[in-house]
Protein backbone atom coordinates (compact mmCIF):
# COMPACT_ATOMS: atom_id res chain seq x y z
CA UNK A 1 0.00 0.00 0.00
CA UNK A 2 1.58 3.53 -0.98
CA UNK A 3 1.64 6.89 1.16
CA UNK A 4 -2.28 7.90 -0.48
CA UNK A 5 -3.82 4.64 0.38
CA UNK A 6 -2.53 5.11 4.22
CA UNK A 7 -3.25 8.87 3.87
CA UNK A 8 -7.00 7.62 2.62
CA UNK A 9 -6.98 5.34 5.43
CA UNK A 10 -6.04 7.69 8.01
CA UNK A 11 -8.26 10.44 6.62
CA UNK A 12 -11.62 7.97 6.51
CA UNK A 13 -10.63 6.73 9.64
CA UNK A 14 -10.57 10.04 11.34
CA UNK A 15 -13.56 11.16 10.08
CA UNK A 16 -15.89 8.04 11.14
CA UNK A 17 -14.25 8.35 14.20
CA UNK A 18 -15.31 12.04 14.68
CA UNK A 19 -18.75 11.13 13.09
CA UNK A 20 -18.83 8.21 16.12
CA UNK A 21 -17.88 11.07 19.05
CA UNK A 22 -20.41 13.48 17.28
CA UNK A 23 -23.29 11.14 17.63
CA UNK A 24 -23.07 9.61 21.29
CA UNK A 25 -22.50 13.34 22.49
CA UNK A 26 -25.89 14.17 20.77
CA UNK A 27 -27.27 10.88 21.90
CA UNK A 28 -25.58 11.94 25.97
CA UNK A 29 -27.19 15.18 25.57
CA UNK A 30 -30.48 13.60 24.56
CA UNK A 31 -29.98 11.21 27.27
CA UNK A 32 -29.41 13.97 29.85
CA UNK A 33 -32.45 16.36 28.90
CA UNK A 34 -34.99 13.13 29.37
CA UNK A 35 -32.89 12.73 32.42
CA UNK A 36 -33.30 16.35 33.56
CA UNK A 37 -37.75 16.31 32.61
CA UNK A 38 -38.00 13.60 33.74
CA UNK A 39 -36.44 14.56 37.23
CA UNK A 40 -38.20 17.44 36.74
CA UNK A 41 -41.67 15.80 35.97
CA UNK A 42 -41.25 13.75 39.28
CA UNK A 43 -40.56 17.02 41.50
CA UNK A 44 -43.65 18.80 40.32
CA UNK A 45 -45.58 15.73 41.02
CA UNK A 46 -44.13 14.73 44.17
CA UNK A 47 -45.04 18.97 44.98
CA UNK A 48 -48.60 17.93 43.75
CA UNK A 49 -48.88 14.96 45.97
CA UNK A 50 -47.99 17.01 48.59
CA UNK A 51 -50.29 19.95 48.10
CA UNK A 52 -53.28 17.90 47.47
CA UNK A 53 -52.57 16.06 50.48
CA UNK A 54 -52.88 19.65 52.37
CA UNK A 55 -56.23 19.85 50.19
CA UNK A 56 -57.59 16.84 51.33
CA UNK A 57 -57.01 17.10 54.72
CA UNK A 58 -58.51 20.78 54.38
CA UNK A 59 -62.06 19.18 52.99
CA UNK A 60 -61.75 16.64 55.91
CA UNK A 61 -61.96 19.26 58.13
CA UNK A 62 -64.96 21.26 56.52
CA UNK A 63 -66.55 17.80 56.12
CA UNK A 64 -65.63 17.36 59.95
CA UNK A 65 -67.20 20.74 60.83
CA UNK A 66 -70.72 20.29 58.75
CA UNK A 67 -71.14 16.66 60.10
CA UNK A 68 -70.81 17.78 63.77
CA UNK A 69 -73.06 20.81 63.01
CA UNK A 70 -75.72 19.15 61.31
CA UNK A 71 -75.76 16.22 62.24
CA UNK A 72 -74.04 15.27 65.48
CA UNK A 73 -74.89 18.49 67.52
CA UNK A 74 -78.91 18.38 66.19
CA UNK A 75 -78.99 14.35 67.11
CA UNK A 76 -76.65 15.53 71.02
CA UNK A 77 -79.77 18.44 70.88
CA UNK A 78 -81.91 16.04 71.09
CA UNK A 79 -81.02 13.32 73.59
CA UNK A 80 -80.61 16.74 75.92
CA UNK A 81 -84.03 17.42 74.64
CA UNK A 82 -85.43 13.95 76.19
CA UNK A 83 -83.53 13.93 79.42
CA UNK A 84 -85.06 17.26 80.29
CA UNK A 85 -88.37 14.94 79.81
CA UNK A 86 -87.20 12.04 81.51
CA UNK A 87 -86.65 14.15 84.45
CA UNK A 88 -89.66 15.92 84.62
CA UNK A 89 -91.32 12.37 83.72
CA UNK A 90 -93.76 10.33 86.29
CA UNK A 91 -94.83 7.64 83.55
CA UNK A 92 -92.02 4.83 83.99
CA UNK A 93 -92.87 3.55 80.17
CA UNK A 94 -92.29 7.17 79.21
CA UNK A 95 -88.84 6.98 80.86
CA UNK A 96 -88.31 3.70 79.69
CA UNK A 97 -89.28 4.42 76.10
CA UNK A 98 -87.31 7.98 76.13
CA UNK A 99 -84.13 6.19 77.54
CA UNK A 100 -84.01 3.42 74.69
CA UNK A 101 -84.17 6.03 72.51
CA UNK A 102 -81.55 8.21 73.94
CA UNK A 103 -79.21 5.04 73.75
CA UNK A 104 -80.15 4.97 70.32
CA UNK A 105 -79.32 7.85 69.46
CA UNK A 106 -76.00 7.99 71.27
CA UNK A 107 -74.67 4.63 69.68
CA UNK A 108 -75.33 6.27 66.10
CA UNK A 109 -73.34 9.69 67.09
CA UNK A 110 -70.33 7.13 68.20
CA UNK A 111 -69.98 5.15 65.29
CA UNK A 112 -70.00 8.48 63.52
CA UNK A 113 -67.68 9.96 65.86
CA UNK A 114 -65.78 6.96 64.72
CA UNK A 115 -66.41 7.44 61.05
CA UNK A 116 -64.96 11.09 61.38
CA UNK A 117 -61.90 9.81 63.17
CA UNK A 118 -61.31 7.74 59.62
CA UNK A 119 -62.07 10.94 57.47
CA UNK A 120 -59.95 12.96 59.33
CA UNK A 121 -56.72 11.22 59.21
CA UNK A 122 -54.90 12.47 56.74
CA UNK A 123 -53.53 9.13 55.32
CA UNK A 124 -56.76 7.86 55.10
CA UNK A 125 -57.03 7.36 50.93
CA UNK A 126 -53.23 6.18 51.24
CA UNK A 127 -53.98 3.35 53.76
CA UNK A 128 -57.32 2.40 52.89
CA UNK A 129 -57.18 3.05 49.11
CA UNK A 130 -59.05 5.08 46.77
CA UNK A 131 -62.64 3.20 46.35
CA UNK A 132 -62.90 3.21 49.96
CA UNK A 133 -61.66 6.80 50.36
CA UNK A 134 -64.63 7.93 47.57
CA UNK A 135 -66.87 5.52 49.39
CA UNK A 136 -67.28 7.16 52.94
CA UNK A 137 -66.68 10.83 51.30
CA UNK A 138 -70.08 9.95 49.47
CA UNK A 139 -71.27 8.50 52.73
CA UNK A 140 -70.87 11.80 53.70
CA UNK A 141 -72.31 14.24 51.48
CA UNK A 142 -75.20 11.48 51.63
CA UNK A 143 -76.07 12.40 55.20
CA UNK A 144 -75.54 16.75 54.96
CA UNK A 145 -76.61 17.18 51.47
CA UNK A 146 -80.33 16.37 49.81
CA UNK A 147 -78.46 14.69 46.80
CA UNK A 148 -78.72 11.21 45.89
CA UNK A 149 -74.87 9.86 45.47
CA UNK A 150 -74.32 6.73 44.57
CA UNK A 151 -70.44 4.82 43.56
CA UNK A 152 -70.52 2.02 41.79
CA UNK A 153 -67.22 0.18 41.38
CA UNK A 154 -66.31 -2.47 38.25
CA UNK A 155 -63.28 -4.50 38.18
CA UNK A 156 -60.92 -5.70 40.20
CA UNK A 157 -59.53 -3.03 42.60
CA UNK A 158 -56.14 -2.80 42.45
CA UNK A 159 -53.74 0.11 43.79
CA UNK A 160 -52.30 1.71 41.05
CA UNK A 161 -50.04 4.65 42.21
CA UNK A 162 -50.54 5.75 46.09
CA UNK A 163 -49.81 9.57 45.02
CA UNK A 164 -51.92 8.97 41.91
CA UNK A 165 -54.76 7.53 43.73
CA UNK A 166 -54.84 10.88 46.18
CA UNK A 167 -54.53 13.05 43.01
CA UNK A 168 -57.87 11.08 41.79
CA UNK A 169 -59.57 11.35 45.06
CA UNK A 170 -58.81 14.75 45.40
CA UNK A 171 -60.44 15.57 41.83
CA UNK A 172 -63.54 13.56 43.24
CA UNK A 173 -63.93 15.56 45.95
CA UNK A 174 -63.72 18.69 43.46
CA UNK A 175 -66.59 17.35 41.01
CA UNK A 176 -68.37 16.82 43.93
CA UNK A 177 -67.93 19.80 45.89
CA UNK A 178 -69.11 21.91 42.28
CA UNK A 179 -72.07 19.82 42.30
CA UNK A 180 -73.05 20.66 45.72
CA UNK A 181 -72.48 24.59 44.78
CA UNK A 182 -73.28 24.96 41.49
CA UNK A 183 -75.39 22.53 39.67
CA UNK A 184 -78.64 22.27 41.77
CA UNK A 185 -78.40 18.67 41.42
CA UNK A 186 -80.77 16.09 42.90
CA UNK A 187 -78.30 13.07 41.95
CA UNK A 188 -74.96 12.48 41.55
CA UNK A 189 -73.27 9.12 40.55
CA UNK A 190 -69.56 7.94 40.57
CA UNK A 191 -68.25 5.21 38.72
CA UNK A 192 -64.68 3.83 38.84
CA UNK A 193 -63.99 0.81 36.47
CA UNK A 194 -60.53 -0.87 36.45
CA UNK A 195 -59.17 -2.98 33.99
CA UNK A 196 -55.65 -4.26 33.14
CA UNK A 197 -53.62 -1.25 32.64
CA UNK A 198 -56.50 1.41 32.85
CA UNK A 199 -58.50 3.27 35.49
CA UNK A 200 -61.40 5.01 34.23
CA UNK A 201 -63.31 7.37 36.90
CA UNK A 202 -67.23 8.92 35.34
CA UNK A 203 -68.92 11.05 37.73
CA UNK A 204 -72.37 12.27 36.29
CA UNK A 205 -75.21 14.42 38.09
CA UNK A 206 -78.65 15.79 36.73
CA UNK A 207 -77.88 18.94 37.96
CA UNK A 208 -78.63 22.53 35.54
CA UNK A 209 -75.18 21.93 33.67
CA UNK A 210 -73.33 24.86 31.97
CA UNK A 211 -71.59 25.97 29.01
CA UNK A 212 -68.33 24.44 29.31
CA UNK A 213 -66.38 27.06 26.90
CA UNK A 214 -68.05 29.74 28.79
CA UNK A 215 -66.36 28.59 32.29
CA UNK A 216 -63.33 26.96 30.61
CA UNK A 217 -61.21 29.25 32.54
CA UNK A 218 -62.71 28.72 35.91
CA UNK A 219 -60.35 27.92 39.12
CA UNK A 220 -62.13 24.75 40.18
CA UNK A 221 -61.96 23.25 35.92
CA UNK A 222 -58.43 24.11 35.76
CA UNK A 223 -56.76 22.80 39.13
CA UNK A 224 -58.61 19.52 37.42
CA UNK A 225 -57.24 19.78 34.30
CA UNK A 226 -53.73 20.61 35.01
CA UNK A 227 -53.72 17.66 37.54
CA UNK A 228 -54.88 15.49 34.89
CA UNK A 229 -52.37 16.47 33.27
CA UNK A 230 -50.01 16.01 35.72
CA UNK A 231 -50.77 12.20 35.83
CA UNK A 232 -50.56 12.24 31.84
CA UNK A 233 -54.67 11.18 31.90
CA UNK A 234 -57.21 12.07 29.32
CA UNK A 235 -59.86 14.58 31.19
CA UNK A 236 -63.06 15.07 29.42
CA UNK A 237 -65.87 17.36 30.82
CA UNK A 238 -69.40 17.47 28.86
CA UNK A 239 -72.33 19.75 30.06
CA UNK A 240 -74.92 21.69 28.57
CA UNK A 241 -77.79 24.11 30.35
CA UNK A 242 -80.34 21.72 31.24
CA UNK A 243 -78.83 18.74 30.94
CA UNK A 244 -76.59 18.28 33.77
CA UNK A 245 -72.78 17.43 33.81
CA UNK A 246 -70.64 14.21 32.72
CA UNK A 247 -66.80 14.04 33.93
CA UNK A 248 -64.63 11.14 32.61
CA UNK A 249 -61.23 10.60 33.65
CA UNK A 250 -59.07 8.13 31.80
CA UNK A 251 -55.81 7.16 33.29
CA UNK A 252 -53.09 4.71 32.16
CA UNK A 253 -51.88 2.74 35.26
CA UNK A 254 -48.99 1.05 33.54
CA UNK A 255 -47.40 4.47 32.82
Amino acid sequence: MDGNGVLFLFIAGTLLLSLFAFFLVIYLQVQKRKQNRFRIEKEKLEQEVLRTGLEVKEQAINTMSRELHDNIGSRLNAVMRFMHVINAAEDSETVKSLTKESQDILDDVIKDARNLSHVLNSDYVLNHGLVEAVKKEASFIGKTTDIDINVLVEGDYYNFNAGHELIVFRMVQESISNTIKYAKATMLRISMHYQADTFLLMITDDGIGFDVNSVSNGIGLVNMKNRADMLKADLQIVSEPGKGTALTLTLNTKQ
